[in-house]
């Protein structure tokens, strides 16, 4: 009945009253012939909305995460093998022979003449293998390479090798002098010492050969 009354007193004049998009219908009209919504308009909404909006993130280069880290200043390389742009380097190694760590550089490198040093330490797992000493266990290691060209087609190779462990030390000292014949052709006359000093052994052994290179 409430509702009734309003409708009959107060709601008459306000539904006669034109709404501003139908101005020449009444608002009941224009309500019913869907002139106009009583919805609120949707640029509210929108403002609304807009406020709690996040702002998107600054797009950013990701960096792989399988990427090196950058070398800091003045920190060493570490890795598997020596850059051919550094004369000193950190690597570590390991094999079903032997594991461990190892210091090199290079105090001359020369468009005809290298020096190539390396230090370091590990432990063997395999005795008398990969130029190793006939026990088990840790080993300090050390190794010289020397390369010198001689003229356009004559190169002289070094390469000197020591392990020491268990009160054992094992030396190799090979030599090699490399002629080039032939672009694809080059004679190779080298000369290896072995010594073992726990077996107190020690082996010498030369070649000549002939070398071809597809």
């Amino acid at each position: 009945m409430l509702a009734a009354f309003w409708f009959a007193v107060l709601g008459q004049p306000v539904f006669l009253l034109p709404f501003p998009q139908a101005a020449d219908t009444p608002s009941v009209l224009a309500i019913a012939g869907s002139q106009v919504s009583l919805q609120r308009p949707c640029r509210s909404l929108e403002c609304l909305q807009a406020g709690w909006q996040l702002r998107p993130a600054p797009i950013t280069a990701r960096r792989s995460p399988f990427a090196l880290p950058r070398a800091l200043p003045g920190r060493r390389y570490i890795g598997l093998s020596a850059p051919a742009s550094r004369q000193d380097w950190i690597d570590a190694y390991g094999s079903n022979t032997r594991v461990g760590a190892r210091y090199g550089f290079e105090p001359i490198r020369e468009a005809d003449t290298r020096l190539r040093i390396e230090v370091g330490s590990g432990y063997r797992l395999q005795p008398w293998a990969d130029d190793g000493i006939g026990h088990i266990g840790p080993v300090a290691r050390g190794s010289i390479q020397w390369l010198q060209q001689l003229g356009d087609r004559t190169r002289l190779s070094q390469q000197l090798r020591v392990e020491t462990g268990r009160g054992d030390t094992f030396v190799r000292n090979a030599m090699a002098l490399d002629i080039t014949l032939q672009p694809n052709w080059t004679l190779r006359s080298s000369l290896e010492l072995r010594h073992d000093s726990a077996a107190d052994d020690t082996a010498t052994q030369g070649s000549v050969q002939l070398r071809y290179s597809f």
